[in-house]
């Protein structure tokens, strides 16, 4: 990994870190993370068009709710068993987003200034944005579509390591030849 690479990385824990710590202050934290905000509804609104999820209202005004924080939100008419799972992690299309946005800027040989700044900032929020809320979370468990993913993605990592796992076993207790 040469040097752009792990200034992007660190550049973007440090203001993973400072949104994080902007949480003390209400309107500044909504202020810093309203692009991830935006794009995290964004995904949740365009979600429900392409699933028959037919939303309704879209908000990125932040609101105290309780002891947490609302920062956004989308309402659905028609949020079904068929649909809860996709729209519900709809905003982890970010993840792939910002990991294809920080290649092309690594791609362009980017120098230290504000342009890459605006960057890592924008990266950050991308990535903060991917995370499900809680409620995302209990949306997208109200369909079993997600269950039987779910249980297809752990049968399917279970018989692959079932398979690798005899093969290392073997090569790790097989007596070595002389001179190896």
């Amino acid at each position: 990994m040469h040097g752009a690479a792990l200034a992007y990385l660190a550049g973007m824990a440090a203001a993973l870190w400072l949104l994080n710590q902007a949480k003390r202050s209400f309107w500044l934290f909504s202020l810093l993370v309203l692009p991830g905000t935006f794009c995290h509804e964004l995904c949740h609104w365009l979600a429900g068009h392409l699933l028959n999820g037919r939303p309704v209202h879209f908000t990125v005004l932040p609101r105290r709710e309780g002891r947490g924080l609302v920062l956004g939100a989308v309402t659905l008419s028609n949020l079904r068993w068929y649909n809860a799972f996709f729209i519900g992690l709809a905003p982890l299309v970010l993840l792939p987003a910002a990991y294809g946005l920080l290649l092309w800027r690594l791609g362009g040989k980017p120098t230290l200034g504000w342009p890459e700044v605006a960057m890592v900032f924008l990266l950050a929020n991308l990535v903060f944005g991917s995370v499900p809320s809680w409620q995302d979370l209990r949306v997208a468990a109200r369909s079993p579509i997600g269950w039987l993913l779910l249980a297809g993605g752990l049968a399917w990592g279970w018989l692959r390591i079932g398979k690798a796992l005899p093969a290392t076993i073997q090569s790790r207790t097989a007596p070595g030849r002389a001179g190896n």
